[in-house]
């Protein structure tokens, strides 16, 4: 199953890396009672993903949230966030983006939109890939 997730997001990225337009895609799977969540996203590059990451284990970074509109936590971050590799689209002047994997203990999944906090103050929307 990763591996077919991979692909499409290979698939998706190199179809979107023609035209470089920003892109902040999911995908989720249950595993119950958690939620583990594929983030594409061109709003942090690789290098920002790994030292987040970092920041989250030493808890000195909050956790990623996923949030709804109102900006109020559904669900925290659960266990370490994976940064898994680069990907060749970026945001708001980036030349690369990054697919991270976070694990949120949610018994309901996600649909069709997902409100991530990264950090601090950066809430990035995900549409879900189809």
């Amino acid at each position: 199953m990763r591996t077919a997730l991979f692909a499409s997001l290979v698939a998706l990225t190199v179809a979107g890396s023609a035209s470089a337009a920003c892109m902040n895609k999911f995908v989720a799977r249950s595993e119950r009672p958690h939620q583990v969540v594929t983030l594409l996203t061109g709003k942090l590059t690789f290098q920002e993903a790994q030292a987040l990451a970092a920041a989250i284990q030493k808890k000195q970074a909050p956790p990623v949230q996923w949030v709804d509109a109102n900006g109020r936590t559904i669900s925290s971050q659960f266990g370490e966030l994976k940064v898994v590799r680069p990907m060749p689209v970026g945001c708001d002047g980036r030349a690369s983006g990054v697919v991270v994997i976070a694990t949120f203990p949610n018994a309901v999944p996600p649909v069709r939109k997902m409100m991530v906090k990264l950090g601090d103050d950066n809430v990035v929307e995900f549409e879900e890939q189809q």
